[in-house]
């Protein structure tokens, strides 16, 4: 690949509370932003606004996670046809699971405009706790359950032959072990995800009265899980499976989003840059379609994926950084950040047109108001 100019960063604007946010100003240099990301300033203003990813010669003094991703933004301009499709439910991109783990509380909840996602846990007696899913391993896994039945068009799904080669497929480290190993914390994060209820509200209005729609479903109410974290063994799974629920079947097949596997295992360390990866995905597939920006205020998009921040001066900063580091992998999106909020404009979908955007399909919480919107054409 030919080698890049690194042109020096611009430094961005800053003014007083209540103008401009200023974090529009232009950055030329991933590696830059690379290096204000993984390094100890992460909360850094400003936004990569560079096309080209610059060659992996020379580069030096960056984290393991920094070079990740590089390397996954240089692949993908090197082949930007070799995609990885995968698939998100359109409700799990408005409403997202939790960041951290919201503690020993019976219920917890996100509501974004008038959808609201709730969660009520698995509950441990042995040590009175409530478990929650949480982080980033059940967005990846949620990502592997919805392509899956996406492609199988069956409830049932199968993890496969062995326990490492399902952890390769979510971007996870089979060979690291501990308690805190992927191996024990994936087993861990998917028993919490299948045996949690997630509930679906939607509020609507016509003729001047309110009503409400809700659907309340358990993701995994069958499954068959073997596990063996002794290295020297076979690791086989013995054919592992997991029968979705019918509701949530349903929910997660007729509407998913198309997004590239590939960026999502670039930015799998983050939950919230898998959160705004698969929202600008989602965004900009509705500007390219509609014609015009979508405009997401910053109080709105707080509530959406950022209930762990409580000031949202720090939410902000940290969608600042977080929007650099998906630039990398998606350097064709359109996304300016602005006092207001984030600005989404028509831009080229992450995954071509051609390569599955039949997916695209009306709520899946139907109501007498809801109006079914076309599916895309080929």
């Amino acid at each position: 690949m030919p080698n890049t100019t690194i042109a020096q960063p611009r430094t961005p604007r800053r003014r007083s509370a209540g103008k401009d946010f200023a974090v529009t100003a232009v950055t030329d240099s991933p590696i830059t932003a690379l290096e204000d990301d993984f390094s100890m300033s992460t909360d850094q203003s400003g936004t990569y606004g560079g096309e080209e990813t610059p060659s992996l010669d020379g580069v030096e003094g960056l984290s393991p996670v920094a070079m990740r991703l590089l390397q996954a933004a240089t692949d993908m301009q090197q082949s930007p046809d070799s995609y990885e499709r995968a698939f998100l439910a359109r409700q799990l991109i408005q409403c997202t699971f939790p960041h951290s783990d919201p503690g020993n509380v019976p219920i917890w909840s996100r509501t974004n405009g008038n959808l609201t996602l709730s969660i009520r846990p698995l509950y441990d007696e042995e040590k009175a706790a409530h478990k929650y899913p949480y982080g980033t391993i059940p967005r990846l896994f949620l990502y592997w359950m919805v392509t899956e039945a996406a492609r199988t068009k069956k409830r049932r799904l199968y993890l496969g032959q062995t326990y490492p080669d399902f952890m390769r497929k979510l971007g996870l480290n089979p060979s690291n072990g501990g308690v805190r190993s992927d191996s024990r914390r994936l087993k861990d994060q998917i028993e919490r995800m299948l045996r949690a209820t997630i509930s679906f509200k939607q509020t609507f209005k016509k003729d001047g009265k309110t009503g409400d729609a809700w659907l309340d479903m358990q993701i995994g109410p069958e499954a068959v899980l073997w596990w063996n974290f002794d290295r020297d063994a076979q690791n086989s799974l013995f054919e592992s499976y997991i029968e979705l629920s019918e509701k949530f079947f349903s929910a997660i097949t007729s509407s998913p989003i198309p997004l590239d596997l590939r960026a999502l295992r670039a930015l799998r360390k983050s939950p919230l840059s898998l959160d705004l990866y698969s929202l600008i995905c989602h965004k900009t597939y509705s500007a390219r379609k509609d014609g015009d920006t979508k405009t997401i205020p910053w109080e709105g998009l707080h509530r959406q994926m950022g209930a762990e921040y409580k000031e949202l001066r720090n939410f902000k900063q940290k969608v600042v950084a977080t929007v650099k580091k998906i630039r990398l992998v998606y350097p064709q999106m359109k996304v300016d950040l602005s006092e207001t909020g984030m600005h989404i404009h028509p831009a080229p979908l992450a995954i071509p047109e051609r390569a599955g955007t039949e997916a695209f399909a009306p709520p899946t919480i139907e109501v007498p108001v809801t109006r079914r919107r076309r599916m895309l054409k080929q």
